[in-house]
């Protein structure tokens, strides 16, 4: 993720529970586990449950990490831990005991998540200065995230005190405006630029603020793309087994619903520009595309009884595990557009081809934030979630997308 140009509070953010707090609740899990498999509740032979425990102590070193404590979640640990869990259990043909683990990570989870959120109840709110006014989307992102705005008089900078930033809004102006900042930076204050504050909190980037200096290809973390890349193809040969079932379930499924063809094949665009030929379970009506390729609406006639269901749920996209094994696409990434649609987009928004330089995704930042769109608006707003991860591209923001695509899945958020 790129550092922003600031020494930005995170206090907004929950309160991370420390190591101690972590350790604790891992000991608590492995206990609980222990119990389970006494009980014979679960059947864990010792070699799983030794995997399980590296599984779950390379999690807290991870999570320890610079880069994962930014992104500190209560999903963190757990998620973490049942992710490296599942690939050493299937490495080693013990691909049922996932399934089996994952009532106790979600005990796990829920108690590490009470904690955080109580430790977050006690502490006190930030205090954020504001030498303007802050914008409506500001103000509801600020009430959202428990953050006060305090309105700073230029003409006073005793009204710093007890602050723990100051927000500017663009350039500074006036005399009175600088003075109020040199007391600040006396005062060791983070000094942040609203414009950044809102990205920060609404996950979005203003398609106002992408010109040629929003962000450069080269700032990019190319080590992490690489191994993404890599634990790409090594997930989905992991998954295969579980995959490769489900996929010839969903197939039979809409063979006797609608008939042929079961697959539908669409030219997309993907990484750098080059277009591939996107694979998915039909939905809708064999000659859904008969007036040219269009945005899927709420309610959409040409969708059928089977296809909203795949959809709701995104079993639709399984397909697309190929399209990841072939290297046109991501597991995470923005949504592939066709390519009607990128031509459009590359003549109305600057720097539009810097969507680009990151592979297309089956799920992503957008789809898990707002999932399908149907008009110029929400357009514009997936656009803004999808510039806000090709410039914060990075293995905690990854994480998190996986974690909010299983509620996703399990919710049928953001279905048309």
């Amino acid at each position: 993720m790129l550092n922003p140009p600031f020494p930005f509070p995170r206090r907004h953010q929950a309160p991370q529970l420390t190591l101690a707090w972590d350790l604790f609740f891992f000991g608590l899990v492995v206990l609980l586990l222990l119990v389970a498999a006494g009980l014979e509740f679960i059947s864990v032979p010792p070699a799983a449950f030794w995997l399980w425990v590296i599984a779950g102590v390379l999690a807290l070193v991870m999570t320890q990490l610079s880069a994962f404590a930014e992104h500190g979640s209560a999903y963190l640990v757990p998620l973490l831990t049942w992710i490296i869990a599942a690939a050493l259990l299937i490495a080693v043909g013990q691909a049922p005991l996932i399934l089996a683990l994952i009532p106790l990570h979600l005990v796990w989870l829920a108690a590490r998540t009470v904690a955080q959120l109580t430790l977050q109840r006690r502490s006190p709110p930030l205090k954020l200065g504001f030498l303007d006014p802050p914008t409506p989307e500001l103000s509801e992102a600020l009430h959202t995230q428990r953050i006060q705005p305090v309105m700073v008089s230029s003409r006073d900078p005793s009204s710093l005190r007890g602050l723990d930033g100051l927000v500017v809004r663009n350039e500074p102006s006036g005399q009175l405006h600088h003075r109020v900042l040199e007391h600040a930076q006396l005062m060791k204050l983070s000094i942040i630029p609203e414009r950044l504050l809102t990205e920060d909190l609404t996950g979005r980037v203003s398609l106002q603020a992408v010109d040629q200096n929003w962000v450069t290809q080269a700032a990019f973390q190319p080590t992490y793309l690489f191994w993404k890349r890599g634990l790409d193809v090594l997930f989905t040969l992991l998954a295969a087994p579980v995959l490769l079932p489900l996929m010839a379930l969903v197939a039979l499924v809409v063979y006797f619903n609608s008939g042929r063809p079961i697959l539908f094949w669409q030219q997309r665009v993907g990484q750098d520009g080059k277009p591939f030929q996107l694979v998915k379970f039909r939905t809708m009506t064999r000659d859904s595309e008969r007036a040219g390729p269009a945005f899927a609406k709420q309610g959409d006639m040409r969708i059928t009884p089977v296809g909203a269901f795949l959809r709701k749920f995104r079993l639709d996209e399984l397909p697309q595990f190929w399209n990841v094994l072939r290297g046109d696409m991501s597991i995470i990434g923005p949504r592939p557009e066709q390519l009607a649609f990128t031509v459009e987009f590359e003549e109305s928004i600057p720097m539009y081809t810097s969507r680009h330089w990151v592979r297309p995704g089956i799920t992503g930042w957008a789809q898990v934030n707002q999932g399908y769109t149907d008009s110029a608006a929400q357009i514009t707003e997936k656009l803004e979630y999808d510039f806000y991860y090709v410039k914060h591209c990075s293995a905690p923001l990854d994480l998190k997308i996986v974690w909010k695509t299983v509620l996703t899945i399990l919710t049928g958020f953001g279905s048309r």
